[in-house]
């Protein structure tokens, strides 16, 4: 929609301007044998602009929270769409609104003094909004922190207080953020050659967010609790920029930095089941959130022209990551003696640097080579630290905890080289070859080799044909099986992003224009990523995807186009059910079990656009829809020892969303407009997990003890919704 509006501006736009211009007098014509008059100086140009105002109104039923989650369409008088603009021989201003006095509105300003100066400026707000019926025993009493009332606490820790009783007393509330975004570009022109450049980004989020925390591992006295999160942080991005360019060869040097402040850098949390601490169940928790930080980087790059039709780049960058929040202790539980911290602060720091080498040549006329090599160096300098862990909830336990400073390093080589026999034929090979370095993972190193092939059909009139096709094989090396030890796993565990793994893909897009008012389209690809040496984890993935349209253009004022889209991926992942050594479980291929999952999403999507078809009429006229469901099949062996009752199936995950859009404008003159649109949105979600049987009440309670389960939910679902909206407008451009 908003691409038909800027068309649709563009053109009224282009529209007063000819009005304009029939307006003016026209020059006389030179009398016989005088000479022409010097031309006349043109005018400045008028000052042009163009707004929507009219009333939305709606009809919902469902979850309004998703259908806004990312947007604010709620009924009312709106002002969208506001643009003015002023232009001169030296300078051009534009300014724009959309949404105007909504939670997503948008502002957005740009000068540009011409050849010497460009200054813009644009604010935007994004809503995040996760639900409006979700319900909390908690109030948040500010500085991250939240509450439940004492007499709450205290007739449940009694039993006086049932856990169904406990559940009505929970309040309504909404979880939403909202986040603000402001920035600024400047770009100077010192002289011909050499611009300075500079960009600020502020980033402010304020509200609540969905999350889930615990309070120890004492089923009935510390559950886990989900509620809404305060959120408070900024973001500040400072970058500047001096470049030159001239024919041959180009530089820059720049500097970026990045300021993070989270202002609840904690939250802690009263436990809803006691108000009275003890060894098995504390009455309050904390959560770590975000911490604070900052980063900066100094970069240079630069290009020179070389002989033979030759270009070469380089992009150099170093950079710090810094953190040294405060560390939080690692229990708050009064009833319990917290293990001593080696040092009070994080003391993080990271080393970042990067390289870009690029060169690219046509030795020929119909042959091109390029050669890229990308290297990225995580190095993490934060110290060392050891602490004793705890016991569950009771005692200070004599096992040592440290921190693993991770980090990582890649080097990436591509190298592609493609040849043009014929005048609308390309064919092409390339290679590339990733290694990388990793510390504290099962496989110290890996290294990636890629062989691509390329068979391209382009620039003529009537066929585009993009065929490509990879393979690729990764291999690990320096495996270090006794990290899988340490923390209980299977020595024949792999982990997806770094296990040995092969890969093929195929790509092929086609498009055909037979006549000049038909074009066809299809696409096709497959892909199978196997991970031959995984005994638990990921093993196998495939997805196949294809879709195929058109499109019509009739009489040049009407346009018709379809689209139909097909995706499928398939997984394989293995695991096996064992207590942990030395338990004779644990090598007992009897207990092995593995889920074979199916995703599948169709996508449709309809289109007629009839501009002046009818004398002063637009018509535009879209639907959409997605329809995506999952199955997961789980599978035992045959002489299985894991259950002795049949295996428990789940039901599909199915989600759809179907939006249509209808909208009418008539030209009551060349300049002003009414409009009427009608806009349809229907989402219908079933899911194994988030919905109102599985959870049907805001505490669930354990059938047998009459007690609170394990977690205390806040109500949130996956709900459906249906929506009709109604637009009436008037545009007017001047």
């Amino acid at each position: 929609m908003r691409t038909r509006s800027s068309i649709l501006t563009a053109a009224l736009l282009m529209g007063s301007a000819a009005v304009i211009a029939a307006q003016e007098p026209a020059a006389p014509a030179p009398a016989s044998g005088q000479a022409a008059a010097a031309p006349a100086v043109v005018p400045a140009s008028p000052l042009l602009g163009f707004v929507d105002v009219g009333y939305r109104g709606e009809s919902l039923t469902g979850d309004e929270a998703r259908y806004n989650r990312f947007r604010d369409l709620r009924p009312g008088p709106f002002l969208s769409r506001f643009r003015v603009q002023k232009e001169t021989d030296g300078w051009f201003l534009r300014g724009q609104a959309n949404n105007v006095g909504y939670r997503d509105q948008e502002f957005s300003a740009a000068f540009e003094n011409i050849g010497r100066l460009k200054a813009s400026f644009d604010w935007t707000q994004i809503p995040l909004f996760i639900s409006n019926e979700t319900r909390s025993l908690y109030t948040d009493t500010g500085n991250g922190v939240l509450v439940v009332d004492d007499a709450i606490q205290r007739a449940i820790q009694a039993g006086t207080l049932s856990a169904t009783n406990a559940g009505l007393l929970a309040q309504p509330y909404e979880i939403r953020s909202q986040r603000n975004v402001g920035r600024a570009n400047l770009t100077y022109t010192v002289n011909r050659d050499i611009d300075f450049k500079l960009d600020v980004k502020n980033t402010v989020r304020n509200g609540h967010n969905l999350m889930s925390f615990g309070l120890g591992n004492s089923p009935g006295l510390s559950p886990a609790v989900e509620i809404g999160a305060p959120v408070e942080d900024r973001t500040t991005d400072l970058g500047g920029h001096f470049e030159y360019a001239n024919a041959r060869a180009s530089a820059s040097i720049g500097y970026r930095g990045s300021w993070y402040d989270n202002s609840i850098p904690t939250v802690r949390f009263d436990n809803p089941l006691r108000i009275d601490s003890i060894s098995a169940g504390t009455a309050v928790g904390q959560a770590v959130l975000w911490p604070s930080n900052t980063s900066f980087a100094v970069d240079l790059s630069g290009s020179y022209k070389l002989p033979g039709r030759s270009r070469a780049s380089a992009t150099f960058s170093v950079g710090r990551w810094n953190q040294d929040e405060t560390l939080a202790p690692a229990t708050v539980n009064p009833a319990l003696v917290a293990p001593p911290l080696e040092r009070s602060s994080a003391q993080a720091r990271a080393d970042i640097a990067s390289v870009l080498l690029n060169v690219s040549s046509r030795p020929a006329k119909d042959l091109l080579l390029t050669g890229r090599y990308r290297y990225y160096d995580y190095s993490n300098k934060t110290a060392r630290f050891e602490s004793l862990a705890l016991v569950g909830d009771w005692a200070l336990g004599t096992a040592i905890l440290e921190n693993e400073p991770t980090s990582f390093s890649r080097g990436t080589l591509d190298l592609d080289a493609s040849f043009t026999p014929l005048r609308y034929l390309t064919v092409g090979a390339g290679f590339a070859r990733e290694d990388a370095d990793r510390t504290f993972r099962i496989f110290e190193k890996t290294s990636e080799d890629t062989v691509r092939l390329i068979l391209d059909s382009t620039g003529n009139d009537y066929v585009t044909l993009r065929t490509k096709y990879e393979y690729s094989k990764r291999i690990g090396s320096g495996f270090d099986g006794a990290l899988l030890a340490e923390v209980g796993e299977q020595s024949g565990t792999r982990h997806f992003d770094i296990a040995n793994r092969k890969r093929s893909r195929v790509t092929t897009m086609l498009a055909v224009t037979p006549a000049a008012w038909l074009s066809l389209n299809g696409a096709l690809g497959t892909g199978h990523d196997d991970f031959y040496e995984t005994g638990f984890g990921l093993r196998d993935n495939k997805n196949r995807t294809w879709s195929a349209g058109f499109d019509v253009v009739a009489a040049t004022t009407a346009t018709l186009g379809m689209n139909y889209g097909y995706e499928k991926y398939t997984a394989l992942q293995y695991s096996r059910t064992a207590t942990p050594p030395p338990s004779p479980q644990f090598d007992d291929p009897t207990r092995d079990w593995w889920t074979d999952s199916n995703d599948t999403v169709r996508t449709v999507s309809a289109s007629l656009d009839m501009l002046r078809t009818f004398p002063k009429t637009d018509i535009r006229l879209s639907y959409d829809l997605s329809d995506g469901k999952a199955t997961y099949l789980y599978t035992l062996p045959a002489n299985q020892t894991v259950t002795t009752t049949a295996l428990a199936q789940l039901a599909p995950v199915k989600n759809e969303l179907g939006a249509g859009r209808a909208d009418l404008q008539y030209f009551v003159r060349a300049n002003v407009a009414i409009g009427l649109a009608y806009w349809y949105e229907a989402y219908r979600v079933e899911d194994i997990s988030l919905n109102s049987t599985t959870i049907n009440r805001l505490a669930p309670v354990n059938a047998s003890t009459g007690a609170f389960a394990n977690t205390i939910y806040s109500g949130y679902l996956y709900r459906p919704y249906t929506v009709h909206t109604v637009w009436m407008k008037v545009s007017y451009l001047w």
